[in-house]
């Protein structure tokens, strides 16, 4: 039977058989708390939509704050424990995956249906899971700690992005 920790453990071995390059670590900088709560800020002033801006600029930070409190009640080794240090034990989720992925989710809720913001979502889901690899070959995370990442992400995300959504008017269905 195969178990969380057996699929954690074959997928973190095969993973770290392919270290990433440094063009994957550079992009999974993208990924850091800091850069991605940057990238919020960037999206809310391309919307210029006050309750679309706010919620673009919300999300990435809500998706970490709740996995930072996540990692203080889950406290998992990471795979490469020796190399993570006083961190070693903040695994789970993965804070990395849950900012963009709640970024990525906000926008598509709260975004202008034009082509630009289709090709921005594109690439951020692209750049999203490669960071999401760049984590698993680094031995940051386990397979597990991307998936519950990406969930907390997309939950925080889509919840975000519904209240920033603008509201509807007559026209697009809003009843009376």
């Amino acid at each position: 039977m195969l178990t969380r920790a057996h699929i954690d453990s074959v997928v973190s071995h095969l993973a770290r058989r392919h270290p990433a390059g440094k063009a994957a670590r550079a992009v999974a900088r993208l990924g850091s708390p800091s850069i991605v709560t940057a990238e919020g800020f960037a999206a809310a002033l391309a919307l210029r939509n006050g309750r679309s801006a706010l919620a673009a600029a919300l999300a990435p930070p809500v998706a970490i704050g709740i996995g930072k409190i996540l990692k203080q009640l889950v406290p998992r080794p990471r795979p490469g424990l020796h190399r993570f240090g006083h961190e070693g034990l903040q695994s789970f989720p993965s804070t990395h995956v849950a900012g963009p992925v709640a970024l990525l989710v906000c926008l598509a809720c709260v975004a202008p249906r034009e082509r630009r913001w289709r090709l921005t979502l594109a690439l951020g889901a692209m750049a999203a899971a490669a960071i999401a690899v760049e984590r698993l070959c680094a031995g940051a995370h386990w397979i597990s700690d991307v998936a519950a990442g990406a969930a907390l992400g997309a939950l925080a995300g889509g919840a975000v992005g519904r209240l920033g959504r603008p509201p509807a008017t007559a026209e697009e269905g809003a009843h009376p």
